[in-house]
């Protein structure tokens, strides 16, 4: 193959597989988005055990454990109302800064979150496939139960949690 040919089909190849400026944009923001949201959260209290054990066991960073944890929260909040917050909180000192503490960027990030499909974006967004909401669901509940919260709002909250089929 002459020199020429080969020059022609790098610069095709680069051409053909490289992303256009609108797909660029909008994953750039999605990351720029995610990393604000991990980066301006500083778990407190008991949240950071949740996030210890999530990073331990599941191997994920901890922008991952913070971000998924939030995302998984808030649609409970947006679902269950925010009295479900209260009563989570009261067991378990610093979940609301899983949901964004301080950062108003980070709480606009996870509010709209108000469906399952709205978390598993949240856990693409974060690097990591959906079906690892399924390896949260047992450590995060778990957690909860070692906290005290009751077995009705653990099934509500399971229920929530569990992709439908």
């Amino acid at each position: 193959m002459n020199t020429i040919l080969k020059q022609f089909l790098l610069v095709s190849s680069i051409y053909l597989f490289t992303p256009t400026v609108d797909a660029y944009s909008l994953n750039d923001s999605l990351t720029k988005g995610t990393a604000a949201l991990s980066s301006a959260t500083q778990v407190k209290g008991e949240a950071q055990q949740l996030v210890g054990q999530l990073q331990s066991q599941l191997g994920v960073s901890q922008a991952q454990a913070v971000g998924g944890t939030g995302a998984m929260l808030q649609l409970a909040k947006n679902q269950l109302g925010a009295n479900t917050m209260s009563t989570l909180s009261g067991n378990a000192t610093g979940l609301s800064s899983l949901l964004g503490g301080s950062s108003g960027l980070s709480k606009n990030l996870l509010s709209n979150i108000s469906s399952m499909s709205g978390v598993q974006s949240a856990f693409s967004a974060l690097g990591m496939d959906p079906a690892m909401i399924q390896q949260f669901l047992p450590i995060v509940l778990g957690f909860f139960g070692e906290q005290g919260v009751g077995s009705t709002l653990l099934g509500q909250l399971q229920s929530l949690w569990t992709p439908a089929k």
